[in-house]
């Protein structure tokens, strides 16, 4: 009979157990900031560059200050997850004009694309390699040779919207002046 006490004392006081370890609500309210969104913000630019952009029109200046439009046509994406892509495809031409500015072409088409980080306070958008640690720290090896090219991944893009519904991204040489020039218009 001792064995059937203690068997209905576990059938009863378990349940209740069981109930009493039962999660509860919290007591007090997690403490949050609400996240900025007026313009100039970073969520208000990630949303202004989301979508397909269409180029308009590039430029790239030689070391001397001159200035020279590069036919070609282009189509930049960034989606959701920040994922950024450029895509220049270039005519003989324009690849002709890049060469002439000692910019050297793998071919007719100049692709970057990559996680991209935002800072709406320096309006820059940067690629973000795996190995960007090692690539600030100086150890790249070809990173002199690729400083030269302003389409490569390494270098920030500065960027301006326009009020017409348009993307200025400017590339900078090592000095601040502007390397290259490329003015997108929203497609999608």
């Amino acid at each position: 009979m001792t064995g059937h006490r203690h068997a209905l004392a576990l059938v009863v006081c378990l349940p209740l157990a069981i109930a009493a370890c039962a999660s509860q609500p919290r007591q007090r309210p997690v403490k949050t900031t609400p996240i900025p969104t007026q313009p100039g913000s970073l969520d208000a630019d990630r949303k202004r560059l989301l979508g397909r952009w269409t180029l308009v029109g590039l430029t790239v200046a030689a070391d001397d200050v001159l200035v020279v439009p590069v036919e070609a046509a282009g189509i930049l994406t960034f989606d959701a997850f920040a994922n950024l892509q450029i895509e220049y495809r270039l005519t003989e031409a324009g690849r002709t004009t890049l060469e002439g500015l000692g910019i050297k072409t793998p071919g007719l088409v100049l692709s970057t694309s990559g996680n991209a980080a935002i800072d709406p306070t320096q309006h820059q958008i940067t690629y973000m390699a795996e190995d960007a640690q090692q690539k600030a720290m100086g150890f790249d090896p070809d990173l002199a040779a690729r400083r030269a090219n302003p389409f490569t991944v390494d270098r920030v893009r500065h960027y301006t919207f326009g009020d017409d519904n348009t993307l200025t991204l400017t590339t900078r040489r090592d000095d601040g002046r502007d390397a290259a020039v490329a003015r997108w218009k929203r497609s999608s």
